[in-house]
């Protein structure tokens, strides 16, 4: 009899043998198809966030270029001038582009759309080795102010706002008041330098804004020349830098240059946290492995008389445990099964259910490597559970099986002492994963406790974005009168604005205190501020310590005053 027909056989009979106890195999399935559904969702984002490559040509040359200050600032935007310096210097790079986030108003449509966009330098879809897939990228005489305004599209705007008509390469269309042509459409793929980025201009900076070293707005990117190591490219932008520091001293004095593959610059922070849900999910694997394993070992002390006989009969230990093994595979493969289908769910749900700013969310999906890896898990995993329930009912003896006093043997004891032995396994992982699920809701209950300098309470919040091409007086005018019609809705006790929302981002202010000598190049001390109206404070429910609250009298051309917080204070 070949290996191929007994394997035949022992599926068959393995089938047989789960169908006659189907609330067993029930049990077994479900608690599988839970661990391995739960660890095929989370390493398809693991795969998809941390082990897929850039949808890029040959991602691993692109590195992300950021000048550092420190220990304040350990990667910081780029400056203008300092981009141009690297730009002509750099030997290593076969090219760098610079990125600066932006956005824009469509109203050409039925109702008016905000789109994140960006402004690009000369070269930015080569560097990138993603070509626009209908018309062309950006030229060089694009890049200078006062020419005409182009646009390149994202595949999904495109596809969402204009229908993913061909034709529209050529046309004219409204973003921010202002006409932009449209030569091309970027490939799908395509999201850079955020996930949300809708469509891409020329960065058209005038010769004076170019000439900006203290100003640092822009994100660097670059290719890397073939041979190259992250390393030797390090150095020379470390040599670039010291050049520029001394040209410069009083804008760079402490600057310098960090070089870092953009794929970890991309990752890097989601990096711990998804590690620790890939362990904790690994856990819950291991625990449903010990319940099945468990549960086979308890099935088999109803089955000793039929291995007895098998074995009376001719069967060799080898083909008993063999059968067991294929039996503990079956449930395995029912439970893969039913945990792709989980999984499948769970990944079109985690988009919703991701913590915001999770790179590359939108990608996470089902793909051949997630599903191979559920079939190296669920084969793992019919091992792991079956391999030693199969050894403990191949090992009793026949003729103590065969008697009626059998269950008092020692294959008996040994059966129940790694009953025993599972179940504290299981006990312990559990015990593992309440406190680790107990720390993590501590830090939550901390976190809801902290006070974060305001009252959230009934505060609501809006954003509005003017076009770029607004007038100074017609913004302040708007702005005015739109807070002057919220504070008049019933039930409206303050109306406040600023530029950014507390906690969600702030701009950076150098200082010195008058009295005190002057801080050297470089070492002038900063901190965090917001632009705010008068009313912001009482809208934010932040009480006062000492002094006063702004006025409208304190407006542009009286003196210029400041409140600052009891942390700045001490």
């Amino acid at each position: 009899m070949t290996d191929m027909h007994e394997l035949r056989l022992d599926l068959r009979y393995g089938v047989r043998v789960l169908a006659r106890r189907p609330g067993f195999t029930l049990v077994a399935v479900l608690a599988l198809a839970l661990g391995i559904g739960a660890n095929t969702a989370i390493f398809s984002v693991v795969n998809t966030v941390l082990i897929r490559p850039l949808p890029y040509s040959d991602p691993g040359r692109l590195m992300a270029v950021r000048e550092t200050f420190v220990p304040r600032f350990p990667t910081f935007a780029v400056a203008p001038g300092s981009f141009l310096e690297w730009r002509a210097q750099s030997t290593t790079f076969e090219s760098l582009v610079a990125v600066q986030a932006s956005a824009f108003n469509h109203t050409g449509g039925e109702e008016p759309e905000r789109l994140p966009g960006a402004r690009v330098s000369e070269g930015f879809f080569d560097m990138l080795g993603a070509p626009p897939a209908l018309g062309r990228g950006f030229t060089a005489s694009e890049m200078e102010p006062g020419r005409d305004l182009v646009v390149v599209l994202s595949h999904g705007l495109w596809e969402r706002r204009f229908g993913g008509d061909p034709e529209l390469v050529g046309e004219a269309i409204t973003l921010s008041d202002r006409r932009y042509t449209v030569i091309g459409v970027a490939p799908r793929s395509l999201a850079f330098p955020n996930q949300d980025t809708q469509l891409w201009t020329p960065l058209a900076l005038t010769a004076e804004q170019w000439d900006n070293y203290g100003g640092h707005y822009l994100r660097v990117t670059g290719r890397l020349d073939p041979d190259v190591t992250i390393e030797q490219a390090s150095a020379e932008m470390r040599t670039i830098a010291s050049r520029i520091e001394q040209a410069h001293a009083s804008s760079n004095t402490g600057w310098s240059v960090s070089v870092v593959p953009l794929h970890e610059l991309i990752v890097g922070d989601a990096r711990p946290a998804l590690r620790v849900l890939a362990g904790a999910v690994g856990l819950v694997l291991l625990i449903a492995c010990a319940n099945v394993a468990n549960m086979l070992l308890a099935r088999a002390a109803g089955r000793e008389k039929e291995i007895a006989v098998r074995a009376a009969l001719g069967a060799s230990r080898r083909r008993i445990v063999r059968q067991l093994l294929t039996e503990s595979l079956l449930l395995a493969a029912a439970g893969a099964t039913g945990g792709v289908l989980l999984a499948a769910w769970g990944t079109t749900a985690l988009p919703s259910l991701a913590p915001a700013g999770l790179p590359r969310i939108e990608q996470i999906g089902l793909d051949g490597w997630t599903l191979l890896f559920t079939l190296g898990v669920a084969l793992v995993t019919g091992v792991v559970f079956g391999l030693v329930p199969a050894l403990q009912a191949s090992r009793s003896g026949m003729s103590e099986a065969l008697k009626d006093g059998g269950r008092g043997s020692s294959a008996g004891r040994r059966r129940q002492l790694m009953r025993n032995s599972l179940v504290v396994a299981e006990v312990a992982l559990a015990v593992m994963l309440l406190i680790g699920a107990g720390l993590l809701i501590r830090s939550f209950s901390v976190l809801e406790d902290a006070d974060p300098g305001f009252n959230p309470e009934n505060a609501l919040v809006a954003q509005i974005n003017l076009p770029g091409t607004t007038e100074e007086a017609e913004r302040r005018t708007f702005y005015g009168d739109v807070m002057r019609r919220i504070d008049a809705l019933p039930g409206v006790v303050a109306v406040g604005a600023t530029q950014s929302f507390p906690i969600t981002g702030d701009y950076l202010l150098g200082f010195q205190i008058e009295g005190r000598p002057k801080p050297a190049p470089g070492e002038m001390p900063s901190t965090n501020y917001y632009a705010v109206t008068p009313d912001f404070f009482r809208a934010m429910g932040i009480p006062l310590l000492r002094g006063r609250w702004f006025t409208d009298d304190d407006r542009e051309g009286s003196p210029r005053v400041a409140v600052i917080n009891q942390a700045m204070a001490e």
